[in-house]
């Protein structure tokens, strides 16, 4: 079972924008559960020449560099203590920074990996960033990824999708749990495309097993089911933003093929489109949590 924690948050930061955004979302959220922050810098030895600083310092020798983000982490470590008033923990490393982001985590024991992504136009909707995509996929706990536009901070109505997925239901627990952290609403929302009219049934049972769940848990809840749908992410994001929704929580997989390591179209969609921050959370590999009787409403709670 996968339950909500944030005792130690590591957030990447490449210095850019998106990523000094995921510093405030990530230090807010240790601030409000009294969690400690790991603020994370990955030296690239393929591009010691970064625009990393104003003005541009191009550097060749290493040594000169990883102290000047030494220094720049240091500070912004201070900064953060100072207006959060949470411990926070600069960690430089040297490597691929997909490899050094996860290996970081698993050190640590992270409980969730913040980062901020970079937007791409319509066309490239289902292509996320390389270093994020692979972080999201291999990170060995629930990853908030953000897009330039999620600049509130506070999770008040949270979006907890399901559909017909075998791991779709993994994340009920989690985003209950979160939501009463926060004293915050969930939208629960089930997604039936046009194919998927004989489970009207079934979802309606899952639903209301979830909202049993939540006031058991005292959690406001909402639910909505809507039928014929065309494109499951599109529809997460409109329903997210007709009810002004702060957070999305989805599941790495939870319309692929494959399980693991690989990130379903869906989550790839709903993270770039998303203009709140969305949580992705990878399946528990269980015999009794791929089955895909899940959705029949005799397989017992969650």
């Amino acid at each position: 079972m996968i339950h909500f924690k944030s005792r130690k948050i590591l957030i990447p930061t490449d210095f850019s924008d998106t990523s000094l955004l995921a510093i405030r979302h990530g230090a807010f959220l240790a601030q409000y559960t009294k969690g400690d922050v790991y603020l994370l810098h990955v030296i690239n030895a393929h591009y010691l020449a970064q625009n990393v600083f104003l003005p541009i310092v191009r550097l060749v020798d290493t040594t000169e560099y990883e102290k000047k983000v030494e220094v720049r982490l240091s500070e912004m470590a201070q900064d953060i203590t100072k207006e959060y008033g949470v411990k926070v923990t600069p960690v430089i490393k040297t490597g691929n920074p997909i490899n050094e982001v996860n290996s970081v985590a698993r050190e640590i024991g992270a409980d969730l990996v913040v980062l901020g992504t970079h937007g791409y136009t319509p066309l490239e909707e289902l292509v996320i960033g390389g270093t994020a995509m692979k972080v999201i996929t291999r990170s060995p706990c629930p990853t908030m990824a953000m897009s330039s536009e999620a600049t509130k901070l506070g999770y008040n109505k949270i979006i907890l999708p399901i559909d017909n997925s075998a791991h779709t239901r993994q994340k009920v627990n989690y985003t209950l749990e979160l939501a009463k952290e926060f004293s915050a609403h969930v939208y629960a929302l089930g997604l039936l495309d046009k194919d998927e009219e004989n489970r009207l049934g079934a979802m309606e049972v899952i639903m209301h097993q979830i909202e049993t769940l939540a006031k058991e848990k005292q959690v406001l809840f909402s639910k909505e089911i809507q039928t014929n749908v065309k494109n499951r992410a599109t529809a997460t994001v409109k329903y997210a933003e007709s009810v002004g929704a702060d957070l999305i929580v989805i599941m790495t997989d939870q319309d692929a093929e494959l399980s693991g390591f690989f990130l379903g179209p869906y989550a790839q969609q709903v993270i770039h489109l998303s203009k709140v921050p969305t949580i992705a959370i990878k399946p528990e590999e269980h015999p009794e949590n791929i089955s895909f009787s899940l959705l029949s409403g005799t397989s017992g709670g969650f």
